[in-house]
């Protein structure tokens, strides 16, 4: 569906508001945020496949992860690698996985857009670094990864609350406090 000129939306989104939702299509969506965990009006962030008439919208970043990560347990698995020393393979994973997170980062907290194929790329090397990870077998590499994936998440969702109420307070005149109303004789 074509943007309209009067709105924000890009040439791939709609307004969802402009949708009859029924509860089917409440299921429906409910299913394709599950897969996609974009809305609607943020499908340009996701791949899609179409088959006979229907599209299926897979997350672009996620993909990649799940692509990367497959590939690489299944190269690793099949090719029994001996990664020494682990800890210089741990750090080629946290380089390869952190791409994602300055891509995503980035796209985040700047006017800065990513596109699917660079989602897509960065997310698929982040899948290999998890597959590296998961191959050492390393407990306590399993949860530097995990930590490192929960302190850029948490950092970026904290940053954006906190830019979100100071766009509020800065939107919000001082003189409009609540005033009595005047009484008209």
């Amino acid at each position: 569906m074509a943007a309209d000129a009067d709105t924000d939306l890009a040439p791939d989104e709609f307004d969802i508001d402009s949708v009859d939702w029924g509860r089917f299509q409440e299921t429906k969506e409910a299913l394709h945020m599950m897969i996609s965990h974009h809305p609607p009006s943020m499908y340009g962030h996701c791949l899609r496949i179409s088959f006979r008439g229907r599209s299926l919208y897979l997350c672009g970043r996620c993909t990649g992860i799940y692509g990367g990560m497959g590939l690489g347990l299944v190269a690793l698995l099949l090719l029994h690698p001996t990664l020494q020393p682990d800890w210089l393979w741990f750090a080629i994973a946290l380089v390869l996985g952190f791409s994602t997170v300055v891509d995503w980062m980035s796209q985040r907290l700047t006017p800065r857009k990513t596109t699917n194929i660079m989602r897509a790329a960065t997310g698929f090397l982040s899948g290999l670094a998890l597959a590296i990870v998961f191959y050492l077998g390393n407990l306590f590499y399993m949860l530097v990864t995990l930590s490192v994936m929960l302190v850029s998440v948490g950092g970026v969702g904290l940053i954006q609350s906190r830019r979100h109420r100071v766009e509020i307070v800065e939107a919000t005149p001082e003189d409009t406090m609540e005033e009595e109303p005047e009484e008209i004789e």
